[in-house]
């Protein structure tokens, strides 16, 4: 009975001590951590984002071309509505690839744990 009453304070003292050094030491590089984990996430998601937006465009513009002026199955209004849309394609392909080009650090290659330019 008396090792029996000795475990009880034993193990308290022990959950206090762990409880304590982790809310000191581990808590507060946690949360530096997880702000930079919630940038890298954020990054990729604007790069998937843009790269997806490059593909789309890309694969709408060459679905739907101009056709001839002579065509007669496309009225003028037609024709001025497509060329509206394919311009706003090509606006938002060319912000994607600004984006992708000239944003520091957007496009980059990690290997090995290191980041290449």
């Amino acid at each position: 009975m008396p090792n029996t009453l000795w475990t009880f304070p034993v193990a308290a003292v022990t959950a206090v001590v762990t409880g304590v050094a982790v809310g000191l030491f581990v808590t507060p590089r946690t949360e530096a951590r997880k702000k930079r984990l919630g940038e890298v996430h954020a990054a990729r998601d604007t790069f998937g984002a843009n790269m997806l937006r490059v593909i789309s465009a890309c694969s709408l513009l060459q679905r739907f071309e101009l056709p001839p002026a002579d065509d007669p199955g496309w009225t003028p209004a037609m024709r001025e509505r497509l060329t509206r849309e394919r311009g706003r394609w090509l606006q938002q392909l060319d912000e994607a690839t600004v984006w992708l080009l000239d944003v520091p650090g957007s496009c980059c290659v990690v290997t090995m744990n290191r980041a290449l330019p």
